[in-house]
């Protein structure tokens, strides 16, 4: 019992009243005076009064007026506020007033209400794991590129994208038309001489025609537009002065040359680069989704094992608390403790519990995670799974940190960055087309007719094969909108598209700065983190050792225990915490300069290595 009087003290004081505490010290004990030695005599200019009952006898120091300042204002700095008080206390009760009016007067309050759960309702598990999936890091990042939806959506959108270039290049295909008809009329013909047979007046001279044609178009990049045509037709009609039946085979060239709308390989090119450069940004995008997806597929890894050890510590903590109870308990009976201790010791249990069920359901919550990312959408029963993380977050290599020259690899590498730059490519494209339509549209025009005639087939074509029956023309054609409005509006708006562009890719650019700024600032702190949290831990375990002792020996509370219990906890988590974090930041680097899908090329898209190639062409 003697051993525990300074634990019964302690409590017996904080248990004593405000005005005890309070209460005025004793005067201290009168000693008898002791005799002074004379002071030696002083030197001129240099005396200084004697101590007597004004002057204290230590060497006073010059007041500082800025101290005396900040005294001042702290004196006259108000912290009661009553009439607040008074105000919250009675919008409180006022709500608590209505509500019991509201609800009635049999509604039970939340913490009056009577709880009892079934067992099987307090687990986190929504179903029972019942088979076990031994995982590495790097099978899940292969299972994740492989089999998780959100990224073939991010694929097909680049596939997609692709097809618009075959669509583009199609305006330069050569187009190949036919027609036929054939007519019949009855136009009325009036006859005066007599020498048609026919009788003085209106008369009827029916014909019946019959039109073959052949025609074949095209293209070409700098805007030239060229056409063959063959036409052959057959006529016969009841005019006596008329080869009937005849016909007629004709075979036409006919040209058209911009001079100032559409005319260059420019912009007649403009939208099947810009399709081309499209689809070489979707490419990109995708390279990106695969490169969050890594990174996304770690971030779920290293969590379940941070949270499957934020459980084991959390774990510990309750199991020391639970001891910690036992022991009180026992203390208790043999009169060494007091009810309060037993008290604060199932407090502490009860905390712990609670930390527990947090950390469980954590738990449970990355497992689904991780299951989501790496399992196929298909897998139903992918949910009763046990994903058991073979990996630890151990330390690796760590990658040369050189900031200029890591800038530099991810300005050539980012996928984001080469899109930005392809993006600003397209727009001053746009802008060059968009200019070139508000200039007039003057065409140089040009064809070339040969034509034949006979009473049969053969007699028509030699004909038309001699040469000697042609018509040629050739002309300008010129067009001007009024006033113009549409193509100037497209021209404005096509500036500003490029003015965003490049603001797009400057922002890009000193993102692109930031983060591989920051990737290496964090690989350095999270090194730094891991020696911090390793010392912290061992600490803590020491505190909690000697903290243990101080309450068997009377020198502590029961609490004091609990508090370094979390302690321990909170430094083991944060240990685990601070290796997670190292890796973590190797792997945002990486990705910051555009090198985190090097060792995944082989499991990734086609499409993807040719963009990862390109970039670093371009």
């Amino acid at each position: 019992m003697r051993s525990h009087f300074p634990l019964l003290l302690s409590l017996t004081l904080l248990a004593l009243p405000t005005w005890a505490q309070d209460a005025p010290a004793p005067p201290p004990e009168e000693t008898p005076e002791q005799p002074v030695a004379p002071d030696p005599p002083a030197e001129p200019g240099d005396e200084t009064p004697a101590p007597g009952p004004d002057v204290p006898p230590l060497r006073q120091e010059k007041p500082d007026p800025a101290n005396e300042s900040a005294s001042d204002q702290a004196a006259a700095v108000v912290v009661e506020h009553p009439d607040e008080l008074k105000r919250i206390e009675s919008a409180l009760e006022r709500i608590v007033a209505e509500r019991k009016r509201l609800r009635g007067p049999d509604a039970v309050s939340v913490r009056d209400q009577k709880v009892a759960f079934d067992s099987s309702q307090l687990s986190p598990q929504l179903e029972p794991r019942s088979e076990l999936w031994g995982l590495t890091l790097r099978e899940g990042i292969e299972a994740a590129l492989t089999n998780n939806p959100d990224y073939l959506l991010a694929l097909l959108d680049a596939r997609a994208a692709a097809e618009a270039i075959p669509q583009a290049r199609a305006a330069f295909d050569p187009v190949i038309g036919f027609t036929g008809t054939y007519a019949e009329s009855r136009p009325p013909f009036f006859s005066n001489n007599p020498f048609t047979g026919l009788p003085p007046g209106l008369s009827v001279a029916s014909t019946r025609s019959m039109n073959l044609q052949t025609t074949i178009r095209q293209l070409l990049p700098t805007g030239t537009q060229l056409q063959l045509s063959y036409n052959e037709s057959r006529l016969r009609t009841e005019n006596v002065f008329s080869l009937n039946p005849s016909y007629t085979p004709s075979l036409r060239f006919d040209v058209t040359q911009p001079l100032l709308r559409g005319r260059g390989l420019d912009v007649n090119l403009a939208a099947l680069r810009n399709a081309r450069n499209t689809a070489r940004q979707s490419e990109a995008n995708l390279a990106n989704t695969y490169m969050q997806a890594v990174l996304a597929v770690e971030q779920a890894y290293w969590d379940l094992i941070l949270t499957e050890e934020q459980l084991r510590s959390q774990k510990q903590g309750l199991d020391s608390a639970l001891q910690l109870l036992r022991d009180t308990r026992k203390l208790r009976k043999f009169g060494y403790a007091i009810p309060l201790d037993v008290t604060i010791a199932k407090a502490g249990v009860a905390s712990r519990r609670e930390g527990v069920i947090v950390a469980e359901s954590n738990l449970e919550a990355a497992r689904d995670q991780i299951v989501r990312l790496t399992r196929p959408s298909s897998d139903a029963g992918k949910w009763s799974l046990l994903v058991v993380p073979v990996d630890q977050p151990n330390l690796i290599p760590e990658p040369q940190l050189d900031p200029a020259g890591q800038i530099q690899q991810a300005l050539k590498r980012r996928p984001d960055y080469y899109g930005a730059q392809l993006a600003l490519d397209n727009a001053r494209r746009d802008l060059l087309v968009a200019e070139n339509n508000a200039l007039p549209s003057v065409n140089f025009i040009g064809s070339w007719t040969q034509e034949g005639l006979g009473g049969q087939h053969h007699s028509a074509w030699s004909a038309l094969g001699e040469g000697r029956f042609y018509t040629w023309s050739v002309g300008v054609q010129v067009e001007l909108p009024l006033f113009l409005r549409q193509e100037r509006a497209a021209e404005r708006q096509a500036k500003f598209q490029l003015e965003r562009a490049e603001v797009n890719l400057r922002t890009i650019e000193a993102n692109v700065v930031l983060e591989v700024r920051a990737a290496i600032r964090n690989i350095r702190t999270a090194k730094a983190r891991i020696e911090a949290a390793r010392t912290s831990r061992i600490l803590a375990r020491q505190r909690l050792a000697a903290t243990r002792k101080k309450v068997e020996n009377g020198a502590a509370v029961p609490r004091d225990v609990l508090d370094d219990l979390t302690e321990v906890a909170n430094a083991e988590a944060a240990e685990v915490q601070a290796y997670v974090n190292y890796r973590l930041a190797v792997s945002q680097l990486r990705q910051a300069t555009g090198t985190l899908l090097d060792d995944w090329l082989s499991i990734l898209d086609p499409s993807v290595r040719r963009a990862l190639e390109r970039m670093q062409e371009d």
